[in-house]
């Protein structure tokens, strides 16, 4: 494997992560008010997406000898999966009595 392909691989992979923690994230949120058992939702989601991504960064660390510089680069991807996501499903609206909620 070249080393150009292994780094376009290493972002790739990194970016998959982030759309699967983020993503679920944003699942996550969605659903907590139409869920009685919220708290158990909260903690099953947090555990399921943070043993993935945390298994995925693993698996690259293991793949790739141990080089930093392909962790920080699948990292890179994470992080610019959150960027995306964030643009794509940007804050809603604030409505007026929805703003209360946030006011002293």
């Amino acid at each position: 494997m070249t080393y150009w392909f292994s780094l376009a691989l290493t972002a790739s992979f990194g970016a998959l992560l982030g759309l699967g923690y983020f993503g679920g994230l944003w699942w996550t949120v969605r659903r907590i008010r139409d869920t009685q058992g919220s708290t158990a939702l909260l903690l099953g989601s947090f555990l399921v997406r943070s043993v993935g991504a945390l298994g995925g960064f693993y698996l690259v660390l293991r793949w790739m000898d141990g080089r930093w510089e392909m962790i920080a680069l699948c990292l890179l991807g994470f992080m610019g999966a959150r960027l995306v996501l964030v643009q794509r499903w940007g804050p809603e609206a604030v409505s007026p009595s929805s703003q209360d909620l946030y006011t002293n």
